[in-house]
């Protein structure tokens, strides 16, 4: 099969032939449909996300349909369409066992985080990760929610518990996974001000449902939201960029009581705060890393149902996998981007 494969850090990935493989008894072969191209996909290509081997197939928002089946899998047939969950996880783990997933301690397998991912034609993924979609839900938009949607979910619904009324900001609003959280907390009832360095990703933000707008600049985006707020601050802000300049913004943002939740994130840039004002304010901070089994299936219903619609801006070919990362990390890139092999 062909696959887009990183044989060393910092450089692009190059198509090459390499075996298909064969589903295990509790296992089933996908044929990849669609495989989303995310940030995180550069941060592996870069050499900075820890314990990463090479060579490498990045990918992890992945969407396709079952080719064959294992002698044991029962629920799973030929033909069905779904999406892997992104790690296959031990299921022994106080995280595994209280439904966190994401944090298991024992994960078995990352996929696009070594020789397995979504860049590609074919791979195996076990039936219990195998999450199915509805027949409505094309591939690509399968895909983006398996990753760029529901980190997003977890960070608002599950996370800050944004109820309806509240003030919610939206840091970084114009990218691949801002337009989707946009899309959530305005879908949960909230007032979303999009913030975004580029004006020319404000017309997206605003057709995925924010009310208001507030251009970032190198002074940061707080004096914005407070002026849109009357001076109140917001309820919660979810950073999904997570500089140094955009955190203390973050935090400045806030209303007494408030709560920021941190999704995006860098090696190198730690998280400061001056504590008098966050224990003063009673200001809450969240760390939202990706998503749970429980919480991928209640997004693929809720896009199955027609409440959430994945965006997906631009589709590429499997072999122009470095064309794509390169528009991602230009800023040419808005919203979300598909390769489709």
């Amino acid at each position: 099969m062909k696959a887009m494969v990183v044989t060393e850090f910092r450089t692009q990935p190059e198509l090459t032939e390499v075996p298909t493989p064969e589903p295990q008894a509790d296992e089933v072969l996908v044929r990849i449909q669609a495989a989303g191209v995310c940030h995180t996909d550069m941060k592996i290509r870069d050499g900075l996300v820890p314990d990463v081997p090479l060579p490498l197939v990045l990918g992890h928002e992945i969407a396709g349909v079952v080719e064959a089946v294992g002698s044991d899998v029962s629920r799973v047939r030929v033909g069905d369409r779904g999406v892997p969950y992104g790690y296959v996880t031990c299921g022994r783990c106080r995280f595994c066992i209280d439904g966190r997933t994401s944090l298991c301690s024992q994960v078995r397998l990352r996929y696009g985080f070594g020789q397995v991912g979504g860049y590609s034609q074919f791979l195996t993924v076990p039936e219990q990760f195998f999450m199915p979609v509805g027949a409505s839900t094309p591939a690509d938009k399968a895909a983006v929610a398996s990753c760029s949607v529901v980190t997003s979910y977890r960070a608002l619904v599950k996370r800050a518990k944004v109820r309806q009324g509240e003030v919610v900001v939206v840091v970084g609003a114009g990218g691949g996974v801002g337009l989707q959280a946009v899309q959530i907390a305005a879908h949960a009832g909230a007032r979303v001000i999009a913030v975004d360095t580029d004006k020319r990703r404000f017309p997206l933000a605003t057709e995925q449902g924010a009310h208001e707008t507030v251009l970032s600049s190198e002074d940061g985006f707080a004096e914005g939201v407070l002026d849109l707020t009357q001076g109140q601050g917001a309820a919660v802000v979810v950073d999904l960029v997570a500089t140094a300049s955009t955190m203390a913004a973050s935090l400045a943002a806030l209303e007494s009581g408030g709560r920021l939740v941190l999704v995006g994130y860098r090696p190198d840039v730690p998280f400061t705060a001056v504590v008098p004002d966050v224990v003063f304010r009673e200001i809450e901070v969240y760390g939202s890393h990706w998503a749970s089994l429980t919480d991928m299936r209640e997004v693929l219903a809720m896009i199955d149902e027609g409440l959430l619609n994945p965006l997906v801006m631009r589709s590429y070919p499997l072999e122009e996998a470095a064309r794509a990362l390169e528009e991602l990390a230009t800023g040419e890139a808005m919203g979300r981007t598909v390769l489709t092999p």
